[in-house]
């Protein structure tokens, strides 16, 4: 596996993003930059699951799981390219391996809280009308809620922590 972090990490595009003045601060611009879509979209979300906004219909929010996506796939490519160019240190640094663990779990709740959305929707002709989101949802919202923003908290910790020897 370490063989091929290593010859991936030398291909001129993780090159690029290591070594030049630009680079890395683009790459990490453009991750920051899928984060708020990412975070900011599903924070929304569970918060008016947890209560706020009651009359924006949760109908209306799904929608903006598009550009949710976007993000998601900016942070991919993004991470990807982060991690490629010192992955030596990042598979060593607790706050990474607390982030992605993090971010999984936190993935995995968004994906379970659509799921319970989905299937308690209201029918076609009430779309529109005031859902009210069953208690497993809250409590998976709040849990949401939770997990991403220790995952923002852990990513922004990692550059500030020593890899142990």
């Amino acid at each position: 596996m370490l063989n091929f972090l290593e010859g991936l990490s030398q291909s001129d595009l993780i090159r690029l993003v290591a070594e030049s003045d630009y680079g890395y601060p683009a790459v990490l611009t453009a991750h920051a930059i899928g984060m708020a879509l990412v975070v900011g979209i599903v924070l929304v979300f569970d918060l008016r699951v947890l209560g706020l906004a009651k009359r924006i219909p949760l109908s209306v929010l799904r929608r903006f799981f598009t550009v949710a996506w976007i993000g998601f796939a900016i942070n991919l490519t993004s991470g990807t390219l982060l991690f490629l160019a010192n992955y030596t240190a990042f598979i060593k640094n607790v706050a990474f391996i607390t982030k992605i663990s993090l971010l999984l779990i936190a993935a995995l709740c968004t994906w379970l809280l659509a799921r319970d959305i989905e299937s308690n929707r209201l029918p076609a002709a009430a779309q529109g009308a005031i859902e009210t989101p069953t208690s497993r949802a809250r409590m998976i919202a709040a849990l949401s809620v939770i997990l991403w923003l220790g995952a923002i908290t852990a990513g922004r910790i990692v550059g500030y922590t020593d890899v142990p020897e």
